[in-house]
């Protein structure tokens, strides 16, 4: 299975619904839409916070059963994480 490396393949998302995004990655079924397009988001339990399925973060842990290709990151978050420095 092929999935992006985003948050959507990460083990520590959890899928809760979709949301309004004036920055989602799928096309609109029509042009006619004058709102954004809706993007997936879920419970991020790593961090703590909610999430797009098309964020990116340094934590990414992927199902071991899933082959990721890589993605151009979102420009703005859900919501900001404040990811640790590693040593």
């Amino acid at each position: 299975m092929h999935s992006p490396k985003a948050c959507v393949s990460c083990q520590s998302y959890e899928h809760q619904g979709f949301d309004e995004d004036k920055h989602c990655p799928f096309q609109r079924r029509s042009g006619l839409q004058a709102k954004p397009a809706r993007t997936p988001y879920g419970q991020c339990s790593r961090h703590g916070v909610q999430v797009f399925a098309t964020q990116i973060c340094n934590a990414h842990a992927p199902d071991p059963h899933i082959e990721c290709f890589d993605v151009v990151n979102r420009p703005e978050p859900r919501v900001a994480i404040q990811e640790g420095m590693e040593v």
